[in-house]
């Protein structure tokens, strides 16, 4: 943000000496690849079995902060819509903004628990479980309503085509595609055998489902997410995808997304309006989501000490949260 309109990019000349305009696309090609590689390892790490059963807690935990979040969160943006008077691009985002405050990512989540190094407690694998299960159907629900977008048809059996391409994307990776590495690639073969050859293939991969996301609707975070998932945690192949990435996206890649984005960003674009309309959505998301994880942790007799550190870890907000706005952004 430093170096963006927003600070030091505000001046023209300054703008165009420091990043010129051809340098740009380079950079969004360097953001792409960050995005792509930093869902790809979070989803390599994640046991895609404790997203759809997660146990009874973490279950009525994450739909509750979803649902109940959302459901009040999109109620407060209508009725500001409908009672203050607000510029008509800010009232066509109000919603979205709800949406994406209510959301609870577990890529977010799961890199808070690792960097706090609490993943491992009962709360951390509460909270993992339960943005995990959170997110599966907000996930799923965002997947639906992308391919209702890319039907182009008030038909109400056109969003089948797109539709159906998504439930067979991830039947190929999760049917086909986890069973053979994990029949190739065992525990006992050991670490040795992962060679550079294996590990290039799996990033062609990735690449590979990031288009193909691209072709059939889906933003082209879907596609490295789901390979990530269907591919085999731990040892040898997840231990040596981990490792290999550990470097290049994350110290990499994944900063230049961020810096891509800041680049991007003028806060002088913002109105005071806007910031207060704004803010009192995210407040309100804030407390609702608070509420509505502390009481069901209670209920399963969570103590209220616990129940409120889950609720705070549950409102985390990052990167996901980040590429959402960046995909409104750019399909304005």
């Amino acid at each position: 943000m430093i170096f963006g309109p927003s600070i030091l990019g505000h001046s023209q000349d300054i703008a165009d000496t420091v990043f010129p305009i051809h340098s740009r696309a380079i950079m969004d090609v360097f953001s792409g690849f960050g995005i792509m590689f930093f869902f790809f390892e979070v989803g390599v790490k994640i046991d895609p079995y404790l997203m759809v059963c997660p146990g009874r807690m973490a279950a009525v935990i994450g739909a509750s902060a979803l649902i109940i979040t959302t459901g009040l969160s999109i109620g407060l943006a209508v009725f500001l819509k409908t009672s203050v008077t607000m510029s008509t691009s800010l009232q066509n985002s109000l919603i979205l903004v709800a949406s994406s405050q209510s959301l609870t990512a577990f890529p977010v989540i799961s890199t808070l628990l690792d960097e706090l190094k609490i993943i491992n407690t009962d709360v951390g694998r509460i909270a993992l479980s339960s943005s995990m299960f959170s997110f599966l159907i907000g996930f799923s629900t965002t997947s639906i309503l992308f391919s209702i977008k890319q039907a182009n048809s008030h038909h109400i059996y056109s969003f089948l085509p797109p539709f159906l391409s998504v439930v067979a994307f991830v039947a190929t990776n999760f049917l086909i595609l986890r069973p053979k590495l994990k029949k190739m690639f065992t525990q006992a073969m050991g670490p040795k055998r992962i060679d550079e050859k294996t590990i290039a293939f799996i990033f062609i991969l990735v690449m590979v489902s990031a288009f193909i996301s691209e072709v059939i609707g889906q933003h082209y975070i879907f596609g490295p997410l789901l390979l990530g998932l269907a591919v085999p945690d731990g040892p040898p192949l997840g231990a040596a995808i981990s490792s290999k990435l550990a470097s290049l996206g994350l110290a990499f890649f994944y900063p230049a997304y961020c810096a891509v984005t800041g680049l991007q960003t003028n806060v002088f674009d913002v109105d005071l309006e806007t910031y207060y309309i704004i803010g009192i959505i995210i407040i309100f998301t804030f407390v609702v989501k608070l509420i509505a994880v502390i009481l069901p942790a209670l209920c399963f007799n969570l103590p209220i000490k616990e129940a409120v550190v889950l609720a705070l870890i549950l409102n985390a907000r990052g990167i996901v949260e980040l590429t959402f706005v960046n995909l409104w952004k750019d399909g304005k």
